[in-house]
């Protein structure tokens, strides 16, 4: 009786179960709204680039030509400065210590040349009294108012005289480079004390700082820059065109960027330049389907900082009005205020 009964029962607790999960799998599926809306293009036809905001002098990676231990900062983050202004300072200790037994030796040098001077001075005296006793003996009658050996005795010390003030000049000189080499081996070491005081390049803001007070400073190209600097008064906007859409590209044609996250803060770009050489890309939007074996062209603008919320380093989404299909043949000329500043004249 059970089985009679079980099997039915249970075909039909199956086809219950069947009937419901068709329904279930007909049934639409809502659609989630994503978080933040992505940018619309404005323009009917149009190229889109990731762009990355950054300096318009670019952004300077500070270096130290020689390695030490870092002994003073003098900035901070965000700080302003002004061409030449000191950054941070490398140990100088050892140029100190000798720099000490320079100095000493060029005190040393010129103390030896007062009494080599004064025995050039003793030397032309001694000198010129000579020449005028010979003076004096060439005018008498030689034979009657003064024999020949006194003449030519006058004559040998006149001689000798110069010869021994030749000597002592020589002797001054050597002391005087003696005492130039002293000043420019004190000079060399001052110039690399100073040179252990990292400087700003240019005007700009300290937009990174990698390097504390102790730690150890690497010279050469670091991956990470000891300090970051830019001059952020203007700011510019890296973006990467697909190579793909390279040709459609025109310098002179509009081109707009809105804030990645915000699509409704967008701002107008002003063309600066195109840099000439395709390279690989790097920056990446995040979007899964993106293709990052590809090369791109890196066009660059400029725009008002004062119009937009932004930082160095953010990413924003700039679209370029694309050139038509029947313009693809046509050479891209750049004319007007959009000309590359490349090709400007100073």
């Amino acid at each position: 009786m059970i089985r009679k009964y079980l099997l039915p029962f249970l075909a039909i607790v199956g086809l219950g179960a069947a009937i419901f999960m068709v329904i279930q799998g007909n049934r639409a599926v809502s659609v989630v709204q994503p978080v933040v809306q992505s940018a619309q293009a404005p323009f009917t036809s149009s190229i889109f680039g990731p762009g990355i905001v950054e300096a318009s002098s670019e952004n300077i990676a500070i270096g130290t030509p020689v390695s030490g231990i870092v002994t003073a900062i003098y900035v901070r983050w965000g700080d302003r400065m002004k061409a030449g202004a000191p950054l941070f300072k490398v140990d100088t200790r050892d140029l100190e210590a000798q720099l000490l037994p320079a100095n000493a030796k060029v005190k040393e040098m010129e103390a030896q040349l007062l009494p080599a001077t004064a025995k050039v001075n003793e030397a032309e005296a001694t000198a010129a009294k000579a020449e005028n006793r010979l003076k004096v003996g060439e005018g008498l009658e030689p034979g009657v108012s003064i024999s020949a050996e006194e003449m030519s005795n006058r004559r040998f010390d006149a001689g000798i005289n110069k010869a021994t003030v030749a000597s002592a000049q020589a002797q001054v000189e050597q002391v005087k480079s003696q005492i130039a080499s002293a000043k420019a081996q004190v000079e060399q070491l001052q110039r690399e004390i100073e040179v252990r005081t990292i400087r700003a390049p240019i005007s700009g803001r300290i937009l990174q700082m990698k390097t504390r007070l102790g730690e150890y400073a690497q010279s050469g190209v670091l991956s990470t820059p000891l300090m970051l600097l830019g001059d952020d008064t203007s700011l510019h906007v890296r973006v990467d065109i697909d190579e793909n859409d390279a040709w459609k590209f025109r310098p002179c044609a509009p081109a707009v960027a809105s804030v990645r996250g915000n699509p409704d803060i967008k701002t107008s770009l002003q063309y600066v330049r195109t840099d000439p050489d395709v390279v690989p890309k790097v920056l990446l939007t995040g979007d899964t389907t993106q293709r990052t074996d590809t090369r791109v062209l890196q066009v660059v603008y400029s725009f008002d900082p004062k119009s937009l919320p932004l930082y160095v380093g953010q990413q924003m989404d700039v679209f370029i009005e694309a050139a038509g299909s029947n313009t693809a043949a046509q050479p891209k000329q750049a004319t007007g205020s959009c000309k590359d500043v490349s090709e400007r004249k100073p």
